[in-house]
Formats: C-alpha cells, structure tokens, sequence
C-alpha cells in the first residue's frame, strides 16, 4: 500500500518513507551526489552544521533557513548553483528548512528523497515495496501544494496508472509563480528537470548516500 502522510505531522512510518520537498531540498540533493560527493551530513540546526565542518576541515556547507543562506555557508540550497560546482570526493554538510526536518522526524524504515529531477529512480524502487510512505515536506505555517502535488504524481505513478507528467510540471510552474516567496527562475528550471538524474539518495547510518537502489545501479 502506498500512502500520502504529512511530513510535519505524521506518526507513523512504512518500510519506505519517501521524503518530498520540491523547492528544493529533495532537488538539490540528488544533485549534490550527482557531482561527486562522497555522502551528505543533514542537519537541522546552522549552528551544528558549521561545528561539524570545523571538526572535519574541507566539509563543504550547502543549505538553507527560512529562504537564505547562511553565514559561512559554502552554497545555497540551490540546484542551479550546485549543478556547476564540483564536489568530487567532498564530504558536505546540508541544512534545510522543511526537508532536513521531516527526515529528523522519521523513526523507522528505510528513507528516500524524490523529486522531478529521478523521479524515474523513485518511481522504480517504490514499486518493490508494498508498504510505502509519500511524505510531503510542506511548509512551517502550512501545506506545500507543490510537494502535494509531486506526491499524488508519484503514488499514481509507482501504482501503474497513466499520468500525463507534463500536466504537473506545468501546474507546478503555475504554484511557484503564486507563491509570495517561490524560488527564482534558474532554480525552478531545475525544480522541473524531470529524470535530471537517475540518482536516489538515501539516509542510511547519519548519512545521505546514492542508493544501491538507483536506476544506473541496477
């Protein structure tokens, strides 16, 4: 079975918990292993993420709060600017403000970051499993329709029904544009790649690691 929770919010957990956060952690993620690093460190606090790369020099720092970059911080939380870095054999520190959240909140089971950019990836490994967790990152005052959206896209997906992709892309487009903070035209381009990667970052042990499970490891 496969379920929609609420990453905020949820209780529960399922052999897989698919963790959604469109603009834009579970889009620069994969990305961020895409360009070469080793794994990814998540964080929930700035502060504990920046001690973590003076413990561990040559840590790159890439991340968010509430929409910006903070201080000291290598990268923003941008798949754009992380396309064009080269992160070959780095270890990198990530904080966001909705997805290192909600994973900081599972409890159990294995867990997986999907968006447009290996939603091929996402939609291959959901159906190996029968119990399966979409969990929609969404926003501190409220509901994300965008990673609302990209759930019911992958659910559908991973169920075998027919789904016109271009149709979400665009009603994705259409959300960003209403939203009083969206992020920027470069970002959202990127936010929009559908199967950019084939690459399915998983948490495993405190780290985020492309799964053995991606399609080009299969």
């Amino acid at each position: 079975m496969i379920r929609i929770g609420d990453g905020r919010k949820s209780d529960s957990w399922a052999e897989i918990n698919v963790v959604v956060d469109v603009f834009r952690s579970t889009t620069t993620i994969p990305l961020i292993l895409a360009r070469g690093a080793q794994y990814i460190v998540p964080f929930r606090d700035v502060r504990k993420a920046i001690e973590f790369k003076r413990k561990n020099p040559g840590t790159v720092l890439i991340g968010e709060k509430y929409g910006i970059k903070p201080p000291y911080f290598d990268y923003d939380n941008s798949p754009a600017e992380i396309d064009e870095a080269d992160l070959s054999g780095k270890i990198v520190a990530f904080t966001s403000t909705n997805g290192t959240y909600v994973l900081s909140r599972i409890r159990s089971g294995r867990v997986i970051f999907a968006s447009y950019v290996n939603f091929s990836s996402a939609v291959s490994m959901i159906r190996k499993y029968s119990d399966v967790l979409i969990l929609p990152s969404n926003r501190p005052i409220g509901r994300a329709q965008e990673d609302i959206l990209f759930s019911e896209l992958l659910k559908a997906a991973a169920e075998g029904k027919q789904v016109n992709v271009d149709a979400y892309l665009k009603e994705t487009a259409e959300i960003n544009r209403s939203i009083i903070a969206g992020v920027g035209e470069r970002d959202l381009e990127y936010c929009l790649k559908l199967d950019y990667t084939d690459i399915l970052p998983e948490y495993a042990g405190g780290r985020i690691i492309r799964s053995a499970e991606s399609l080009g490891e299969q």
